[in-house]
């Protein structure tokens, strides 16, 4: 019985262990009212994000037009209707997820020299999706 005892706290480890693993890779930051995750450089970062992702309504995702490939190191600033600044952040990876109140917000992004900005309605019930795409750099 005690070995029975012993085995069933040891699989209860064994499987707690991936999801305590994932909520380290991935920390959640708070900027005011927002609370926001960043990240998926490698598949077990993109893995923890994606099992966070239904705790946000805002999803963003960053790459470049013609190849896919992703970006990080996007600087990204969320701003409600009348254009105040509620979260500014440098990402951590191809995407960003934000918790927003429901409403209308004006999303600017930036990597080197090019900036685009959005705006966007965030609800209660569904996330919105928005995908940043630059142009692939010239090799001269």
């Amino acid at each position: 019985m005690k070995r029975m005892h012993l085995t069933l706290i040891f699989l209860c480890i064994l499987f707690s262990f991936p999801a305590v693993a994932e909520q380290e890779l991935i920390k959640p930051q708070t900027q005011g009212d927002v609370i926001f995750v960043s990240g998926g450089v490698g598949a077990d970062e993109q893995d923890a994000l994606q099992a966070m992702r239904a705790g946000y309504n805002l999803h963003l995702l960053f790459s470049i037009k013609g190849t896919g490939e992703y970006v990080s190191d996007v600087r990204v600033r969320i701003a409600d209707s009348r254009g105040n600044s509620l979260m500014e952040t440098l990402s951590e990876g191809p995407m960003l997820f934000a918790r927003l109140k429901p409403g209308r917000y004006i999303v600017t992004v930036e990597r080197g020299d090019q900036a685009f900005k959005q705006t966007t309605t965030v609800g209660s019930t569904k996330w919105t999706s928005l995908s940043f795409t630059w142009p692939q750099e010239r090799i001269d």
